[in-house]
Parts: C-alpha cells; structure tokens; sequence
C-alpha cells in the first residue's frame, strides 16, 4: 500500500524516484557524515538501505577499532536527478562511502574528504594518506554478507578492488566470500573511476519490484542471497564462516520477518532476541 510510511523505490538507479524514503542521521553508532555531504540534503534511501547502513556501521565499531565510517551522498528526498553531483543515486538504493584510511604515520584516521588514490591505495595530493586495506576490506564483507539489504554492486577504482581481494585471500577467507567480492566489487565502465570512494547499490526489494523498482545488470547475487535464505532462514543472509551474529535454540511462535529486524536494528537495539528466527 503506497502511503503507510514505508519506502518505495521506483524505476532505474540512474532514471527513478522514492516515495516515503527514510532519512539517514547524520551521525550514529559508528558512523558521521562532514558538513560537505551534509548541506546537499542527499541522505535519503530506501529503509532497507537505511537499514543496511546503520548495521553495517554498528557491527564495523569493533572491527575498525572505533573509527567511524564516514558516510557522503545518498539521494535526495522524493529521489530523481541531482545532476550536480551524480547521475545515478536517483531511486534511494545507492550511497557513497569513503574509504577507511590511516594517516602520513600510518595511524588510522576518520576520512576527512574524498581524497583521489593511486593504483598503490596512496593519496595522489601528497598528503601521505592512505587506504586502510585490512579496515576496507571488513566493510566490503559486511556488505556483502549483511542481513539487512542485498548489495548488488560496489563500485570502486579496480586497482584498489584488486589490493583488497588479494588482501582477502592472503588472510584466508573463504573462497566463496572472495568470489563474492570479485563480482560485486567492480569499477564502472559508464561514470568516474571511484578512485576517491565506493558507491554501493542494494537490489530492489520484492516489495518494490511491485511497484516499478527495476535492477539493471546482473542478478547473480540476488539469486545467491535468495537461495541461501531458503537453506537458513535464520543467518541465510551471511556466508557462512562470516556470521557477526549468534543465534540461540529455536523457540515456538511466528518468525518475524526480515523487515522487522532491519526496523529493529535502525532503532537502535542492542539486544535482539533472534531466537525465532530458525
């Protein structure tokens, strides 16, 4: 039903709309956006890519050592085009984040701008800055692995897509987590290089297919992701090996549904029952 509160994402990323799209704070548990991104006004998504966002950067806190993800451009409110700064980000499913980085000395650092990096993760200002790999990499597996949204792309520079699977495989991940990656994280052939962050887009929901949502380019992954939540209804949505999440015995009653975790997870819960979710 269009007009009960919750989002609706219409048409194509780079030729659409949102109805009732959620607003992203512009700070929370693990994450901030600067004043940059902040007075454009473009922080509307969808609720499952709201929903995304804040559990992904809730979960990278331990991960990243307290370093907050630095969030830029969702869309803007009602969606359609923002041409000034983007072509796509027009139907609430896409959002731009900057790279984890670590400063001159080497120390980790809260991404202060979009610095534009080299092939080597280096900072071609000469600032000294640059990519923290090992911290960008737990983000890219939480994206792809998160409950919440499935991510169909992360767009970024592929010499640094390349640093980060080889990253992945050196530290042992699972193959089938690293094959992921090779297919969602891909630099555009049709925008900017993303040398200077990542542009992460989710799938339409089923929901929102219903009402005009359409997803350009592959489908694999939503398949992959669809037939692992009919496997495991409970941590179907994570590969297996890279679950953050342990579920306890099941008990009796209805299991909620996938939305209502994600609503859960955006309102700031900390302790979640999930022993339902068998």
């Amino acid at each position: 039903m269009v007009g009960d509160g919750t989002s609706i994402s219409v048409g194509r990323p780079h030729e659409g709309r949102i109805i009732d799209g959620d607003r992203i704070p512009d700070r929370g548990e693990g994450f901030f956006t600067r004043a940059t991104w902040a007075v454009r006004g473009q922080r509307y998504g969808t609720d499952e890519l709201i929903d995304l966002l804040v559990g992904v950067s809730r979960r990278m806190v331990p991960q990243a050592g307290g370093t907050r993800l630095v969030i830029a451009d969702l869309s803007g409110k009602g969606g359609g085009p923002a041409y000034a700064w983007h072509r796509s980000h027009q139907s609430g499913r896409d959002v731009d984040l900057l790279y984890y980085m670590r400063d001159a000395q080497g120390r980790p650092m809260e991404a202060d701008a979009m610095h534009v990096f080299n092939g080597y993760g280096v900072a071609r200002d000469g600032t000294g800055i640059t990519i923290d790999v090992p911290k960008t990499w737990l983000l890219v597996k939480e994206l792809l692995t998160a409950p919440e949204a499935p991510v169909q792309w992360i767009f970024m520079y592929q010499p640094i897509a390349v640093k980060l699977i080889e990253h992945a495989e050196s530290i042992g991940e699972p193959e089938a987590l690293v094959e992921r990656a090779r297919k969602a994280v891909k630099q555009p052939g049709d925008s900017a290089r993303h040398d200077d962050h990542m542009h992460v887009r989710v799938y339409c929901s089923r929901a929102d297919r219903a009402y005009g949502c359409v997803d350009g380019g592959s489908m694999e992954l939503l398949a992959e992701r669809e037939a692992e939540a009919q496997a495991s209804p409970v941590a179907a949505w994570r590969i297996s090996g890279a679950s953050s999440v342990e579920v306890p015995p099941a008990a009796p009653g209805p299991a909620p549904s996938l939305e209502s975790l994600g609503r859960a997870l955006r309102a700031g819960s900390h302790r979640i029952d999930l022993r339902r979710w068998r």
